[in-house]
């Protein structure tokens, strides 16, 4: 009857040790995940404001050719076309590759998970 008892323990203690494991994989990959999400707002914001300085810059450049609403038009049409093929091209550039960097985050094998494989696999 004690082995009993004893297994039954050892048994709780193996279910919280791969409860415990299993949490701190999570956040492991959340972490990751929301670190990512973080520097894709920054560099968002960023890009936006580099984009804004050097729009009203090249306002500026082309006004001295043309006049300053003719410069606006044309600007503005560039950005117009290079947002269309960007989104004609979200798929390859954008979609693509976040769910392989995600999927890459979410099903990657731990160090111990890849030297078990490598011992079954022997």
């Amino acid at each position: 009857m004690d082995e009993y008892k004893q297994l039954l323990e050892d048994s709780k203690a193996y279910i919280r040790t791969r409860y415990d494991l299993l949490r701190l994989e999570l956040l492991d990959k959340l972490s990751l995940i929301l670190g990512l999400l973080v520097l894709i707002i920054v560099l968002l914001v960023v890009g936006m404001g580099a984009i804004a300085y050097f729009s009203v810059a090249l306002v500026g450049w082309l006004s001295t050719v043309m006049p300053t609403p003719a410069a606006c038009c044309l600007l503005g049409g560039v950005l117009v076309a290079v947002v269309a093929v960007l989104w004609l091209c979200r798929q390859q550039l954008f979609i693509n590759p976040f769910v392989k960097l995600l999927s890459g985050i979410l099903f990657r094998e731990s160090e111990e998970e890849k030297e078990a494989a490598n011992e079954t696999a022997v």
